[in-house]
């Protein structure tokens, strides 16, 4: 059966069956005594997404339902592209959503949009919590606030409709593009939370640094966690997300291996009974060889070693860890020395 032979509502229903299905954003309902045509185009940028609709819209809602079951540990930054204005409730507050204006919501909370008008349009570009967060420290402030047009923001979403009408762009640079947005919302943003001057400075960059040293020390102990994931899960590009951690003095493979071997030594001496290779697989190691000849050489001594010299040097320590650490270390030191 074609769209042709469907009938108003049935067009309208396979709509919201269609939207559900790829988008879980939120739900459509139809405006009255019109009948129902809709629009919808998106883009994926990493783990940013970019996304235009306009139809015969009454009211557009996201509800506990599209939390559950979509992305909700982020933002959406919208533009209201029709002619006139809608009345926006997020967060307990009701505010005007004036045509051109901008405004920032959390996906993780309801919100709604409604109006006597009986056609919507917006754009949309949905980011993950780490790419303002790492950069705006404040930037809860900012949500359920209209932005007037001009500046940053709306040169972002100029971009984001101009990716959304030539899709093949992202194709050929997409992190690099994901990048350019992304500052152009955290300094539009910014602006506005007195952050700028700070960005200007290079505070975009440290705060970068930031967001991905945060990502790295809460994932580094994945088995499969590559610098390509870490460049993902932050919106940026690898190959700029190598660049922070060089500058910042070491690569990304090093300190991930540091960090394990880091965790491996406190679960030797936490967990005396467990098996090593257990604690190896654990920490992100998938081949036992391996992980015993990286903490030779880091340590000095091999894991079994280290097991039982620091639970006889510091049985019965309530900070055993972080003396087994410590003379791990000493020992390495004085071995070079």
């Amino acid at each position: 059966m074609s769209a042709g032979d469907l009938t108003d509502q049935q067009r309208y229903l396979r709509f919201c069956e269609l939207l559900d299905h790829y988008s879980k954003t939120g739900e459509f309902d139809r405006a009255d005594e019109v009948a129902f045509q809709a629009s919808v185009r998106s883009i994926s940028i990493g783990t940013m997404v970019i996304g235009w609709a306009r139809g015969t819209i009454g009211t557009v809602r996201r509800g506990r339902r599209q939390i559950l079951a979509g992305d909700a540990h982020g933002f959406c930054l919208a533009r209201n592209t029709e002619n006139h204005a809608a009345q926006v409730t997020h967060r307990g507050q009701e505010y005007t959503f004036r045509p051109g204006a901008i405004t920032l919501l959390r996906l993780d909370e309801p919100f709604t949009g409604v109006d006597g008008a009986r056609v919507k349009s917006w754009t949309n570009v949905n980011l993950p919590a780490a790419a303002l967060r790492g950069v705006l420290g404040s930037v809860d402030d900012l949500v359920g606030r209209e932005f007037v047009p001009g500046g940053a923001l709306t040169l972002a979403m100029d971009y984001s409709d101009l990716l959304l009408s030539n899709p093949r762009a992202v194709d050929e640079a997409g992190m690099a593009i994901a990048a350019h947005l992304v500052d152009l919302i955290t300094l539009g943003l910014g602006a506005r939370a007195d952050a700028v001057e700070t960005a200007r400075r290079g505070g975009v960059r440290a705060v970068r640094l930031n967001a991905v040293l945060t990502v790295l020390r809460r994932r580094f102990a994945e088995p499969d966690f590559s610098a390509q994931k870490l460049a993902l899960a932050v919106g940026l590009s690898e190959r700029y997300v190598n660049e922070l951690l060089y500058e910042d003095g070491t690569t990304f493979v090093a300190r991930v291996l540091e960090l394990r071997l880091r965790m491996a030594v406190d679960l030797l001496v936490r967990s005396e009974r467990r098996r090593i290779a257990d604690i190896a697989f654990e920490c992100g190691f998938n081949d036992l060889s391996y992980f015993n000849r990286c903490f030779r050489r880091r340590f000095g001594l091999t894991p079994t070693a280290a097991r039982g010299a620091v639970a006889s040097e510091a049985a019965c320590d309530g900070a055993l860890a972080r003396l087994a650490f410590r003379w791990i270390a000493r020992r390495q030191n004085n071995k070079r020395s």
